[in-house]
């Protein structure tokens, strides 16, 4: 659900993700009927990433996808910026993870207005992600 809502991956992934979660398990969650449907999940506790903040744990888990993406070149740099700061955005202030998240966002905006070098910035990058993937 968290990568849904930050960009990483699409409602139609989401969807599949659940028809295939469904049709590979006789038990599962009512609600993933409703991701299967495209049904609205707010409000669905454990889910509703306002009402259920997002804990280290879902941190980490994001942060290796998107280290995962990034380096197969399956996002690029803008893509994983923007995914990053609504990241940071959906954490508590000053965290170790939204320090984290924010620094990628943040190195990524100043090198596409031409403030800072490319050079070794993906290297970088990667370092901070799998800094939050050893919280």
């Amino acid at each position: 659900m968290i990568q849904n809502k930050i960009g990483l991956i699409s409602d139609e992934e989401l969807i599949s993700l659940a028809d295939n979660y469904i049709a590979e398990n006789d038990e599962f969650p009512d609600w993933m009927i409703d991701i299967s449907t495209n049904s609205s999940l707010e409000r669905e506790r454990g889910l509703d990433i306002v009402m259920e903040p997002i804990t280290e744990v879902d941190c980490k888990i994001i942060a290796e996808q998107m280290l995962e993406l990034f380096t197969s070149n399956t996002i690029d740099r803008s893509h994983l910026a923007t995914a990053c700061e609504k990241m940071y955005l959906s954490l508590e202030w000053g965290s170790t993870a939204f320090n984290h998240f924010i620094w990628v966002s943040d190195e990524i905006s100043l090198n596409e207005k031409g403030y800072k070098e490319t050079e070794n910035l993906d290297k970088a990058i990667k370092d901070e992600l799998c800094k939050i993937v050893a919280l």
